[in-house]
């Protein structure tokens, strides 16, 4: 099976994620890689076929990387959020 978590890495590097949550998303995208790929060997692709074809469906999901910049980036706080407060 091919080692996905490279080319993963290099399409969320400009992300700048938080080393464990990368690490954490990077796991679960290579395990839904690994299961799509034998899903695709499964019905008669060739091996080059189906790593293309997983490849090209992480491709296509630019979503989750806009996904990914909406949920990751870190919140800031909402005006009523702070404490104003003279002590």
């Amino acid at each position: 099976m091919p080692e996905w978590k490279d080319e993963i890495r290099k399409r969320l590097a400009d992300l700048k994620l938080d080393p464990t949550r990368e690490a954490e998303i990077v796991e679960e995208l290579a395990q839904h890689l690994d299961d799509r790929y034998a899903e695709l060997r499964a019905g008669g692709a060739s091996a080059l076929e189906a790593c293309a074809a997983a490849l090209d469906e992480l491709t296509e999901h630019e979503e989750l990387r806009h996904e990914l910049r909406r949920v990751e980036r870190p919140m800031a706080p909402r005006a009523g959020d702070v404490d104003n407060r003279e002590e």
